[in-house]
C-alpha cells in the first residue's frame, strides 16, 4: 500500500488488543473474526467443464537386469489412423538411471523429425496429409516414468468436431523393441476419454473482518485514513484470486497467459513493463524498440541488454489531434521509477553501467547509473540517481548515491527511485527497504536537494542501457513509470498475484476492465479452466472482445463490503496512533475438494445377446427385453 510519500507495511494483524506493530506505518487485517451464511442471498451457480484425457500406453515397469538393443525399430499406430516406424532407437541396460531418459529422448526427437518429414502414413500407406490430422500429431509425446521405472507414450487429446480416435497403438515390425520396453504387451492401454468437471454452487457466506491502521503521528495517520477512504470506501466490491495478463488477448482466443510475478498498471502509469511483454509496454500499448544487443529472453525471464544494445519507449506521447486535457508537464510534482535489476558478474573498480535515462527535450528528467569502487575489502557497485529540476533562477541537478554490495546486485535487486520535486529529493529504496542515511559506509554523502519543477514534457523517451555501450551485461525484469512521486511497493504484492499453476480445470476465470489496476469495470467475459500449460490457460470457450494486458484484471469471483464500525485507539503512552475500521464482507465461499468428475462415453460398447437367451442374475433389476420384430409401439 501507498500513502503519498510514506510507505506502509502490511500483515494480517492479531486480534490480541495488547498487540503493537513493530514498525509504523502499519495497516494490518484481522479476521475473520464472524463467519455465518447469509440466506437472503442467492448462492452461485453450478457449473461444468469438459477435460479430455488423451489415449496412451503405459509400458510394464523395467527392473535393473532388462536392456535394450540399440538400433531398434518402434512402430506406432496413433488415433487409429496414422501410422509412423521409428529407427536407430539407442538401447542400453536399465541399471543405469540415463537409459530410459536417452531412449524417451530419442523417440521424441524421431517423432518430430517424422511429423515434420512427412512420414506419417494412413492405414492404405498413403503419406497422411490431413491438416488438421497433422497439427494434432504434434501433441504427441513420451514420457519416461522415474519413480515407476517405465515408458508412456501418449497420443493428441483428439479433436472433438472431427470425431478423431485418440489413441495409441504398438504394432509388429522388424527389430522392434517394444518388448524390451515393455510394452508388449504393454502394462496400461486405454483409449481418449473426456471427463465431465462439475463444480458444486458456491454457498454466501458473510465474514467480518477488521482493519487496524497504525501510525507514529496525527499526520501520518490522517494521510493513511485520505488513502484507505478513497481505496476502500465505505462500500464496495473486490475481486477474489486476482491474475495478470501476460499478453494481449485477441477476440476469438481461447487461452489466455498470466503473469507469475506481476504489479497492477494504474491511471498514472507513463510506462509499464513486466518480462513477459516482449515488444508492447502495458501502460498504453506503446512499442518497446530494441538495438541490437537488446532482446527479450525466452520464459519471460527479462530484457537483457549487452554491448551497444538499448531498449527505448516512447513516454507520453504529444496527441495526432489537439487535445485540452493534455498536459504540458505530466509529473510536474515529481515521479517514480521502479525496476528490477540484475547485473552480470565480472564487475571491476572504475567501471560505470547506464541503467536507464528518461529524456525530455534534449535534457535527462531523471538517469539511473551504477559505478563500481572498491571500498576496503568489498567491491560495491554506487547506484547514481540524478534528476532535473526548473526553477526561476535556472535548472538545478539533484543527485543521491547508495552504495550496495556487488554481489547483490548480481543476485537481483528491485530499485526504486522517487523524485520529490517540492522537496528536490531523489530517495532510494532496495527490495522495500529506504536507503540506510545514517550508514556511513553505505551513504558516505548526503542526498543533494534541488527543490523546483520536473522538467518532464511530452515525447519523453525512456531508454534502457547506453548506445555508446555498457562494460557488464544486465538483466530488467520489470519497469515501472509513475507521474507521481509514491514510494515502493511491498515485494509482496509482485509474488501476490494468481500465477496459472494455481489454477485447476474447472475453475472460473472472468476477465475484466479495469482502468486503475484493482477495480473491476462493467465490460466482462466469463469461462471455464480447460486445462494449464505452463503460463498459459485454455478456455473453455472463445474469448469475447479484445483485452489489453495492462487493462484488464482477471479474477475468479467478487465479493462485496461494506463499513460497519470507524473508532480511534490510541496508545498514547508508546506513542502510536490507531485507527479501527470495521467491515463485513460478503462472498461466495467455494470448497476446491468439492468438485467431482464423471466420465462421458465417447464410443460406446454393446454386448448382444442372442434371442430366446435368458438374461442372468447380474442383469440390471427392474428391465425386461422385448423382440424387436414383435414390439408394439407403448409396450417398451
Amino acid at each position: 500500500m501507498r500513502s503519498g510519500d510514506v510507505r506502509v507495511f502490511a500483515a494480517h494483524g492479531y486480534v490480541d488488543e495488547g498487540y503493537r506493530p513493530s514498525r509504523v506505518p502499519f495497516l494490518s487485517v484481522v479476521g475473520p473474526l464472524g463467519l455465518f451464511s447469509e440466506p437472503e442471498r442467492e448462492n452461485g451457480r453450478t457449473g461444468v467443464a469438459t477435460v479430455r484425457v488423451p489415449g496412451h500406453v503405459v509400458g510394464k515397469p523395467r527392473a535393473p537386469v532388462d536392456s535394450v538393443p540399440p538400433n531398434g525399430s518402434l512402430m506406432l499406430r496413433l488415433d487409429g489412423r496414422a501410422t509412423v516406424t521409428l529407427t536407430g532407437l539407442p538401447g542400453g541396460s536399465f541399471a543405469s538411471t540415463a537409459t530410459g531418459p536417452s531412449v524417451t529422448a530419442a523417440i521424441n526427437a524421431k517423432l518430430a523429425d517424422a511429423l515434420s518429414g512427412g512420414l506419417f502414413q494412413e492405414p492404405s500407406g498413403a503419406p497422411l496429409t490431413d491438416p488438421l490430422m497433422l497439427e494434432a500429431l504434434g501433441a504427441v509425446a513420451a514420457r519416461w516414468d522415474v519413480e515407476g521405472g517405465r515408458l508412456a507414450i501418449s497420443s493428441d487429446p483428439g479433436i472433438a468436431s472431427m470425431a478423431f480416435r485418440s489413441s495409441v497403438e504398438v504394432l509388429p515390425v522388424a527389430g522392434s523393441i517394444a518388448g524390451p520396453l515393455g510394452l508388449e504387451p504393454p502394462e496400461r492401454s486405454q483409449e481418449g476419454r473426456t471427463f465431465l468437471s462439475r463444480i458444486r454452487a458456491p454457498k454466501a457466506m458473510a465474514i467480518d473482518v477488521q482493519v487496524d491502521v497504525w501510525a507514529g503521528s496525527q499526520g501520518d495517520l490522517a494521510s493513511i485514513m485520505d488513502t484507505v477512504a478513497l481505496s476502500i470506501p465505505t462500500r464496495g466490491n473486490m475481486v477474489l484470486r486476482p491474475s495478470l495478463l501476460a499478453e494481449d488477448v485477441t477476440d476469438g482466443a481461447t487461452a489466455v497467459r498470466l503473469l507469475t510475478l506481476g504489479e497492477p498498471t494504474t491511471l498514472l502509469s507513463l510506462a509499464h513493463l513486466e518480462s513477459s511483454d516482449a515488444s508492447l509496454e502495458r501502460a498504453r500499448g506503446g512499442r518497446v524498440d530494441l538495438a541490437p544487443g537488446a532482446s527479450f529472453l525466452p520464459d519471460s525471464g527479462g530484457l537483457r541488454l549487452s554491448g551497444t544494445g538499448t531498449a527505448s519507449v516512447l513516454v507520453y506521447p504529444m496527441p495526432a489531434v489537439a487535445d485540452p486535457f493534455h498536459a504540458d508537464n505530466p509529473a510536474p510534482d515529481g515521479l517514480a521509477l521502479s525496476l528490477g535489476l540484475r547485473v552480470a558478474a565480472g564487475a571491476v573498480a572504475g567501471q560505470t553501467l547506464p541503467v536507464a535515462v528518461l529524456m525530455a527535450q534534449a535534457q535527462p528528467v531523471l538517469r539511473l547509473i551504477v559505478r563500481y569502487e572498491q571500498v576496503g575489502t568489498r567491491l560495491m557497485g554506487e547506484v547514481v540517481a540524478t534528476a532535473t529540476l526548473a526553477r526561476s533562477s535556472g535548472k538545478q541537478v539533484a543527485e543521491t548515491r547508495w552504495r550496495l554490495p556487488a554481489e547483490r546486485l548480481e543476485a537481483g535487486v528491485a530499485l526504486h527511485a522517487r523524485l520529490e520535486a517540492g522537496e528536490g529529493v531523489v530517495w532510494l529504496s532496495a527490495d522495500g527497504a529506504p536507503q540506510p542515511l545514517q550508514d556511513a559506509e553505505a551513504t558516505p554523502s548526503p542526498p543533494v536537494a534541488a527543490p523546483g519543477i520536473t522538467v518532464a514534457a511530452s515525447d519523453m523517451v525512456l531508454t534502457l542501457g547506453d548506445p555508446a555501450g555498457t562494460p557488464l551485461d544486465f538483466t530488467v525484469d520489470h519497469l515501472h513509470l509513475v507521474a507521481e512521486p509514491v514510494g515502493p511497493l511491498d515485494p509482496a504484492l509482485r509474488r501476490s498475484v494468481t500465477a496459472a499453476s494455481r489454477l485447476r480445470p474447472g475453475d472460473v476465470v472472468v476477465l475484466g476492465a479495469s482502468e486503475d489496476g484493482f477495480r473491476v469495470g462493467k465490460q466482462r467475459f466469463q469461462a471455464l479452466v480447460l486445462g494449464v500449460d505452463g503460463d498459459r490457460v485454455t478456455l473453455s470457450k472463445p474469448v469475447e472482445g479484445a483485452w489489453p494486458r495492462g487493462r484488464t484484471l482477471v479474477f475468479q469471483e467478487e465479493c462485496f463490503f461494506f463499513q460497519t464500525q470507524l473508532r480511534r485507539r490510541d496508545d498514547l503512552l508508546n506513542h502510536l496512533y490507531r485507527c479501527c475500521v470495521d467491515y463485513r464482507v460478503s462472498a461466495l465461499m467455494d470448497e476446491p475438494n468439492a468438485r467431482t468428475t464423471a466420465r462421458l462415453v465417447e464410443k460406446p460398447q454393446v454386448d448382444p445377446v442372442a434371442r430366446g437367451a435368458s438374461r442372468g442374475a447380474s442383469g440390471h433389476p427392474g428391465t425386461s427385453v422385448t423382440e424387436v420384430d414383435t414390439a408394439r409401439r407403448g409396450t417398451i
